[in-house]
């Protein structure tokens, strides 16, 4: 891991194109991540996981299209480097993000996918904020 979220490495795993695009642009200005990859899918991001460097950070939207939030924490838990990194997941139901955050040690923190774009912005700083207390 990097020692400052300056130089970040984000994997963002979002669906929704909209919901992307303002996360990427928010986490760049917000955190300064320095290269945040994305995936729409679990099956994508477990591909890219394996493949590639490991990302600092995971933010993993849980209602994705096909294999879901969920199934990526399960098979990030199968592989030990994986399981080491820290992920904050993000989705508008509550019931998944307490199940995701009370059943896998790697989530470091939930937060409530926003509606609104001030609602965004509240969100993204709490993103940034744990981003960089996970990379130090």
């Amino acid at each position: 891991m990097t020692k400052d979220a300056a130089g970040a490495r984000v994997l963002l795993v979002e669906d929704d194109e909209q919901d992307a695009f303002l996360f990427s642009k928010m986490l760049r200005e917000e955190a300064g991540a320095a290269r945040i990859d994305r995936a729409l899918e679990g099956a994508g991001a477990l591909a890219q996981l394996k493949s590639g460097p490991a990302p600092d950070c995971i933010v993993l939207d849980l209602n994705l299209t096909r294999e879901d939030g969920l199934w990526l924490l399960d098979r990030l838990l199968d592989d030990e480097a994986l399981a080491r990194i820290p992920v904050i997941v993000f989705s508008g139901d509550t019931t998944r993000l307490q199940r995701a955050s009370s059943s896998f040690p790697n989530v470091v923190s939930s937060v409530r996918k926003p509606e609104t774009l001030d609602q965004y912005r509240a969100a993204l700083a709490i993103v940034a904020a744990i981003l960089k207390a996970a990379v130090r």
